[in-house]
């Protein structure tokens, strides 16, 4: 076993940096362009996400109140209107809540505590990178079946 020199940790540290850039880079809220709308994009990004069930009705759930096109969101069904439209109890839609955060789904402004917390629906760059892939995937795979 070798004993690590100064400079093995410090390209460990500017390796943990980079990684770091990258993650926050993919969390990152994306940008819809073109006929691009936010709900049906972010309905099929919910769907081929690697979230849990809860997580996924929640994301949904939460969508549902935003704008069709952006996402904007004019009314805010707290805690207790998410608990309603998904059938959760309170705890298991602000643990979906905390993890759809952590993973750049949905933003919280406002208090921590999800009763009176603003909400706002998201699709992280990398989700919307993978819908994009699989969009263009589906499309030469329905030219080339039609070309067959």
């Amino acid at each position: 076993m070798t004993v690590p020199s100064p400079m093995d940790i410090a390209a460990r540290a500017a390796d943990r940096r980079a990684n770091a850039e990258l993650i926050a880079r993919h969390l990152a809220p994306g940008v819809l362009v073109g006929r691009e709308r936010f709900r049906r994009v972010h309905a099929r990004a919910v769907w081929e996400s690697a979230l849990t069930p809860h997580c996924r009705l929640v994301a949904l759930a939460l969508a549902t109140h935003g704008n069709f096109r952006t996402g904007e969101m004019r009314h805010q069904p707290r805690l207790a209107g998410l608990v309603t439209a998904t059938g959760l109890s309170p705890a298991q839609v602000a643990v979906a809540l905390n993890a759809l955060v952590q993973r750049g789904w949905v933003s919280r402004t406002g208090p921590r505590a999800y009763e009176s917390a603003d909400l706002q629906p998201h699709i992280p760059a990398g989700a919307l990178a993978r819908y994009r892939a699989r969009r263009v995937a589906d499309r030469i795979a329905r030219e080339h079946l039609a070309s067959a």
